[in-house]
């Protein structure tokens, strides 16, 4: 296929993709990261593999794991889901984009990292920029400078006085004797707050929409709110926030009887998996009553997502707190609102009526 104008190699089918995501050797995600992003956002465990990934990667996540983002998900989320629909809740009509997911998970990851949470507007334009970086250097650029100096005084308080958010996590964490400076804590924070909130926004946005066009699935819900977990699920088989994932192949390798040429792109074409019909029944249909199982929406092996449990438990209280404040919310344009996108993948404008 023809991906920015270059050759490239498209995974389709989930078992030839689970295959690559377990193979470091032959698909690392360092190499890709460290010449597509990490000139703007820093050095950081996207950028590399193998022992050193894996003690970056322990060292800047702790806060991100099960336990702490449930206790995090309880103590905050629900109430800053409904502090961000008061904004617009006296509204007849409203982008649900521009109003809800576009602000939500900004001030999410804002609150989890520890960082001041008066500017979602600002913050959601530092991580589209950022991920930006490839396409115009000059804007990422700036971007991941304005963060920086955002987070420095935020960093000199948690220096003498940690408290419980990402940010303090990483200036106390230890592993074997090693530790992180604060070039490192910068260069991370930038990373997991810019991927983490832009692929909540779309994830959120992409479930609402889910919902929109499946009324009765909405309906269900209001009745059993207990199945919004499984709804968001099987939004993130549906229609994933990241429909492919590129890496480069450092060396010939072999996969699904294709020879891959060393240099090439390889697209882990997560959206494509997510719909094998051998593994799936009946896959480009929404069901939350569909069966268990394992997604590669959130990658596998050593750089799979470290947010995924956050990202998660953000979009289960959006959706739970907007169909807690509205009797009825009814997509005005299905067409404008579809998920729209190839790396990065969701909605651009969610316009409903509120009732």
């Amino acid at each position: 296929v023809q991906f920015l104008g270059a050759d490239a190699f498209l995974i389709l089918r989930f078992d030839d993709l689970d295959a690559a995501f377990r193979n470091d050797e032959e698909f690392p995600a360092g190499p890709t990261y460290a010449t597509t992003i990490e000139p703007c956002q820093g050095f950081t465990f996207e950028s590399c593999d193998g022992p050193e990934h894996h003690v970056l990667r322990d060292l800047t996540t702790r806060e991100l794991r099960a336990q702490p983002v449930q206790r995090f998900a309880r103590a905050h989320l629900d109430q800053l889901a409904h502090s961000v629909i008061d904004g617009f809740a006296n509204e007849n009509e409203v982008d649900l984009v521009a109003s809800f997911t576009s602000v939500f998970p900004f001030l999410t990851f804002a609150l989890r990292t520890g960082l001041p949470g008066s500017n979602p507007d600002t913050y959601y334009r530092w991580a589209f920029d950022i991920l930006g970086y490839p396409g115009d250097n000059e804007t990422g650029l700036r971007a991941a400078a304005a963060l920086t100096e955002h987070l420095e005084p935020v960093l000199a308080d948690r220096r003498g006085c940690p408290a419980d958010d990402l940010i303090s996590s990483m200036i106390t964490a230890e592993k074997d004797g090693r530790r992180l400076d604060d070039e490192e804590i910068r260069s991370h924070v930038r990373a997991l707050f810019s991927a983490g909130a832009a692929t909540s926004h779309h994830g959120l946005g992409t479930t609402l929409y889910a919902l929109l066009r499946h009324p009765e699935v909405t309906t269900r819900l209001r009745a059993e709110p207990e199945l919004i977990p499984r709804a968001v699920d099987e939004m993130l088989r549906w229609e994933p926030p990241i429909g492919v994932l590129p890496r480069i192949a450092p060396n010939d390798v072999e996969l699904a009887g294709q020879l891959v040429p060393a240099r090439s792109i390889v697209l882990m074409g997560i959206a494509s998996a997510n719909r094998d019909e051998t593994v799936y029944d009946d896959p480009d249909q929404f069901d939350i009553d569909r069966p268990g199982g394992r997604l590669l929406t959130f990658g596998f092996g050593s750089h799979y997502c470290p947010g995924s449990h956050l990202a998660k438990a953000q979009i289960v209280a959006g959706v739970r707190a907007l169909l807690d404040r509205f009797d009825d919310v009814r997509l005005l344009d299905a067409g404008a609102a579809r998920p729209n996108g190839t790396v990065m993948r969701g909605p651009i404008q969610l316009p409903v009526a509120l009732g």
